[in-house]
This record gives C-alpha cells, structure tokens and sequence, in this order.
C-alpha cells in the first residue's frame, strides 16, 4: 500500500486555490470597473485585451482542472492505501 504524502497534497490544494483566487479577483476587477464606468471598461477591454483575458483564463482553467483531477486521484489513492495520507 502506498500512502501520498500530506506535503503533496497542500500543494494541489494551494495550486487550486491560488488559481480561484485569480479568477475571482478578475471577475471582480471586471465587474467594478464595468459598474462604476462603463465607458472606461468598454476602452480598457478592447478586442485584444479580452481575447487576452480569455486565452489566460482558460490556460488557468486548463491547469486548475488537470490540478483538480489530479488531487481526486491522490486522495482516492490515499484512501484505498488504508486511510489517509502521511
């Protein structure tokens, strides 16, 4: 039986969340620039830096999910190892 150790598994977990973190702070970002100028955030976010925006988020998005699969298998691994990570 192989145990996963608890080091690795912290750094999925912090690779996941740092990476929620910038899409939530963007989504933020976004939403006060579009609400409190609108016409600001129509210039800001142009074609390019949308296209930009996009291309980022889905190489987070990408990563984040290749990182969420990869942290299930971990933990179902520690669990048939006979409970828990070391």
């Amino acid at each position: 039986m192989t145990s996963i150790p608890v080091e690795r598994l912290k750094i999925e977990a912090e690779a996941m969340s740092q990476a929620g973190y910038f899409v939530d702070a963007l989504a933020k970002f976004i939403g006060t620039v579009g609400a409190n100028d609108p016409e600001l955030c129509e210039q800001a976010l142009d074609g390019y830096v949308v296209g930009g925006l996009a291309a980022g988020l889905r190489l987070i998005g990408t990563e984040l999910m290749i990182r969420g699969d990869e942290f299930a298998r971990l933990i179902a691994k520690s669990e048939s190892a006979g409970g828990g990570a070391k």
